[in-house]
C-alpha cells in the first residue's frame, strides 16, 4: 500500500518537495533572478543575479535580497525580504517572508513566497504543505527553477569569444564579447592588452576592443579577469603576435 500510495502523492497539486536543500537553486521571478544558497549558520540567502522587481521598485544585480531564512518544522521557510518605500525606492529594511519548494503536476519544482511588511514585525507569513497562506498581509509570488545553482568555476573560454592567435594580428582590431555564466552574473571584468586597461563597454552585453593595428612586430598578450556576483573570479589570457611595423603597408585596412 506505502508504494501504491506514493505516485498519487508526487502528482497532487500542489505539494511541498523532500529534501531541505531543495530552496538552493536560481529561481526566476519577474524576468529576474535570484541565486538562494546556503550559509555556513545553516541558514540560506537570497542574492539577486539578474534585476527583478516584486511591485514598483527593482532589486538590483547583487543585492541581498533574502537573509537569515531557516528551515522549519513543517518543511517550509521563513527570513527576511527586503522591502522599499514606493514612492522613493529607498529601502525600509526587512520584513517576514515565508518560503516553500512546491511541486506542479508534471513534477516542476518552483518556489512560493509569502511577505509581511517591516511595519508589522511580530506579524510572519505562512505557508502550509497544500500551498494555503497565511498573514501574508503583502501577498504571494510564485517563481519558476531557472537552474541549480553553479558550482565551480567557469572557465575564461565559456565567458568570452577570442579570436584564434594563430596567425598575425597587426591589421585589425576585434571585440571581445562576454556573457553571463550559467545561474551567476558578471559583476565587473577588466581587459589588459601588455598590462595596459582596455576601456570595458557595459550594455546588453560586456564588450571590450582590442586594437592591435600599428603596433610594433612582437608577442602581446590580452588577459581577461572577471568576478561573479555568486562571488567567483575567472580569469584567462591569450597571446598574439603582431608581424609589422607600425608604418608598413599592414595598417591599411583588415585582413
Amino acid at each position: 500500500m506505502r508504494w501504491l500510495a506514493l505516485p498519487f502523492l508526487l502528482l497532487a497539486f500542489p505539494t511541498s518537495a523532500f529534501a531541505a536543500a531543495d530552496i538552493e537553486a536560481v529561481w526566476s521571478f519577474n524576468g529576474g533572478q535570484v541565486a538562494v544558497q546556503a550559509q555556513e549558520d545553516g541558514s540560506f540567502s537570497g542574492t539577486v543575479i539578474r534585476p527583478t522587481r516584486f511591485a514598483e521598485c527593482v532589486h538590483p544585480s547583487g543585492e541581498l535580497m533574502w537573509a537569515g531564512v531557516r528551515l522549519q518544522p513543517d518543511g517550509s521557510y521563513w527570513g527576511g525580504h527586503q522591502f522599499f518605500r514606493r514612492e522613493t525606492c529607498e529601502s525600509t529594511g526587512r520584513g517576514q517572508a515565508a518560503y516553500r519548494v512546491m511541486l506542479r503536476e508534471g513534477g516542476e519544482r518552483f518556489l512560493r513566497v509569502c511577505f509581511a511588511p517591516p511595519e508589522t514585525p511580530d506579524v510572519q507569513p505562512t505557508i502550509a504543505p497544500d500551498g494555503s497562506s497565511a498573514n501574508a498581509t503583502s501577498g504571494c509570488s510564485d517563481s519558476d527553477l531557472v537552474s541549480e545553482l553553479p558550482s565551480g568555476t567557469p572557465k575564461v573560454q565559456e565567458i568570452a569569444k577570442l579570436p584564434s592567435n594563430k596567425r598575425c594580428r597587426s591589421r585589425r582590431a576585434f571585440t571581445i564579447r562576454l556573457k553571463e555564466p550559467q545561474g551567476d552574473a558578471l559583476r565587473s571584468a577588466k581587459v589588459f592588452v601588455n598590462g595596459k586597461r582596455a576601456a570595458v563597454r557595459k550594455g546588453e552585453r560586456v564588450t571590450a576592443k582590442v586594437d592591435l593595428r600599428g603596433l610594433p612586430r612582437g608577442r602581446y598578450t590580452v588577459r581577461i579577469a572577471a568576478r561573479t556576483v555568486l562571488g567567483r573570479t575567472i580569469k584567462g589570457k591569450r597571446r598574439y603576435r603582431t608581424c609589422a611595423g607600425k608604418h608598413g603597408p599592414s595598417n591599411r585596412g583588415p585582413l
